[in-house]
């Protein structure tokens, strides 16, 4: 009777452990989001608005470049792309990197550094 009651116990505690891992927000490690401001390792900056605008300053530079940002049609993408230079997905964010190709994202290869202001 003890162990059926142990396992009860433990299947609800997993149950609390998945239904709390699968309710975060897009974006990885970031719990608002794509949406806000970051710096990547060289120093460019950018700003990702809610309303799905953005813009880049590019270190050195004091033009501000306005552009866009997706998540996804359903906005439950797990990464962001960034607009640049007419190509809509010039940029692509995850989990607190940035990559310049689909193929570096998906095998986690020439990862840009970023870091989130407060």
């Amino acid at each position: 009777m003890k162990s059926i009651k142990y396992l009860v116990v433990l299947a609800m505690l997993a149950c609390v452990t998945l239904t709390a891992c699968t309710h975060s927000k897009p974006g990885g490690t970031r719990e608002t989001g794509f949406a806000g401001k970051f710096t990547d390792e060289f120093g460019n900056k950018f700003v990702l608005n809610d309303d799905y605008t953005a813009t880049i300053q590019f270190v050195g530079s004091d033009s501000v470049i306005n552009t866009t940002w997706l998540d996804g049609a359903d906005h439950q993408s797990p990464y962001a792309t960034i607009m640049f230079n007419s190509d809509p997905a010039y940029y692509y964010l995850r989990d607190g990197f940035l990559y310049r190709h689909l193929k570096d994202m998906q095998e986690g290869t020439l990862a840009i550094k970023i870091e989130y202001e407060e």
